[in-house]
């Protein structure tokens, strides 16, 4: 029983040999047979006036380096083109045989040429890696690896968010549109466009698109006929002679850095909110530090930012311009602190401005009194963890006085009269304050009464700050809108 399973196994291993040796031995046949006085050099048709359509594909294995210097890009992948040549037909039928492996070299192919290269010895591309599939109907299928030294035009308008794009363009330089165009209108357009495969693993079928720092988010086709007329979309009605099939390959690339958020974006929030702070603190010399610490903290995130940058070409970032704006704001601020501080010590006490109009009125008229209270930001643990018992001085001497023991005065009066003669007589001035303040809340009466002590130049420098602060965040949101829209 075992000797004849053996024997059929001989058997089968025989014939397959036998029919393997003579498929290979019909194939090498048919090969000479079509390669006799065939022309590598001559354009595969019977009639010069056909025009040969070749279909080209490419597929993005790596991007080893993007250099934002030189902008250039080292892309490597496969190149694959598609024709018919009309000298390598035959009768499937009398043959048995429908497709033929042939060297390259042996035959006819496109004179592709890389129009963007940036080197010299990558100008002229040949399909010659691997041998050429021939079907019986003349189509022939060349393919071919290259790495791909192309030149790119970087625009960091955007950065460190931006976007770039590598172009690979070939084209036919030898034969003019009346010969080859490389555009086959049978291929479909899904496949036109640039496959990308980082990775190949054959276990982790995640697709890989991170390289350098950088992310290829997408790739792109274009096809256009290049002649006097610049590069056309439509196929040009003149003579076909002065133009030529162009195609344009091109991937997309992101800027990969998430820590970029960490080390630009948030250092510049902060400076900007410490900005933004330092138009509430009353306290002088509290702000001149924070003032002081903010230029050093901007200084510093400038250097960073240099140290980062790519080479400047094109348009200015936006971020560098935001960062601009920041630092205007900061000496502006700095010249009204120590401008409105100067003033404040330096003129008479009865002195205040004239603008021809009381600027302490404006909020008023917006409703935004609360905001341009003489009261500032305050550091006193008391008074941030117990804002709504606030009170003012003359209600605390006042509850000091009745709290230490000291006696009530009508219960030692001895008579009427010495109770109405120790009594304070209210003038027509004290009555109308009074009526002004009569049923305001508690915190618009304190106000009020903080407002009598301070000069009116002080409330004035007070109002200048407040105005300058809803400026601020004005130029800040102008900026902003202008670069999300740009």
């Amino acid at each position: 029983m075992i000797l004849l399973r053996l024997i059929s196994i001989g058997v089968l291993i025989n014939f397959h040999f036998g029919n393997a040796a003579s498929q290979s031995t019909d194939e090498r046949k048919l090969e000479a047979q079509l390669l006799k006085g065939y022309n590598s050099k001559v354009r595969p048709v019977k009639v010069e006036s056909t025009v040969t359509q070749v279909a080209v594909y490419l597929n993005i294995a790596h991007v080893e380096k993007v250099d934002e210097h030189e902008q250039t890009a080292l892309v490597h992948g496969h190149l694959m083109a598609s024709w018919t040549d009309e000298y390598l037909k035959w009768e499937r039928k009398a043959t048995n045989i429908s497709t033929l492996s042939i060297a390259s070299s042996k035959l006819w192919q496109p004179a592709l040429q890389l129009y963007n290269s940036a080197r010299g010895n990558s100008w002229s591309l040949y399909l010659t890696g691997l041998p050429a599939i021939v079907y019986n109907t003349g189509k022939v299928w060349s393919r071919g690896t290259f790495s791909f030294f192309v030149t790119c035009q970087f625009d960091f308008t955007n950065w460190p968010y931006d976007q770039q794009s590598c172009p690979i363009v070939i084209t036919d330089w030898v034969y003019g549109l009346g010969q080859v165009n490389l555009s086959d209108p049978a291929t479909a357009a899904g496949y036109g466009k640039p496959t990308i495969r980082l990775s190949y693993d054959p276990i982790d079928e995640t697709n890989k698109r991170h390289v350098g720092g950088w992310e290829v988010i997408d790739s792109w086709k274009k096809h256009c006929y290049w002649g006097p007329k610049g590069c056309l979309d439509a196929e040009p009605d003149g003579n076909p002679d002065w133009y030529w099939s162009l195609l344009e390959f091109g991937i997309t690339l992101k800027r990969h850095l998430p820590y970029f958020s960490l080390t630009i974006v948030m250092p510049m929030v902060s400076t900007s909110l410490m900005i933004l702070l330092g138009f509430w603190i009353e306290n002088f010399d509290f702000n001149v530090f924070l003032i002081t610490l903010n230029i050093a903290l901007q200084a510093t995130y400038g250097s960073n930012i240099l140290s980062r940058m790519p080479p400047g070409s094109g348009r200015t970032p936006k971020i560098v311009h935001l960062y601009s704006i920041g630092l205007l704001i900061s000496a502006f601020q700095v010249v009204l602190i120590v401008m409105s501080n100067f003033l404040r010590v330096r003129l008479p006490s009865h002195y205040e401005f004239d603008f021809g109009y009381d600027i302490t009125e404006i909020p008023k008229k917006f409703g935004l009194t609360r905001f341009f209270t003489t009261k500032g930001l305050s550091f006193d643990p008391q008074e941030l963890l117990n804002p709504a018992q606030l009170t003012s001085e003359a209600e605390i001497q006042k509850e000091a006085s009745t709290s230490i023991g000291i006696s009530n005065p009508l219960a030692e009066s001895g008579s009427d009269t010495d109770l109405l003669i120790n009594l304070p007589k209210n003038s027509e001035a004290d009555l109308s304050e009074r009526s002004e303040t009569l049923g305001m809340p508690d915190s618009e009466k304190t106000q009020k009464e903080s407002q009598k002590k301070m000069r009116k130049l002080e409330i004035q420098l007070l109002h200048i700050k407040r105005f300058a602060f809803f400026f601020v965040i004005f130029v800040y949101l102008f900026a902003i809108l202008l670069v999300l829209a740009t």
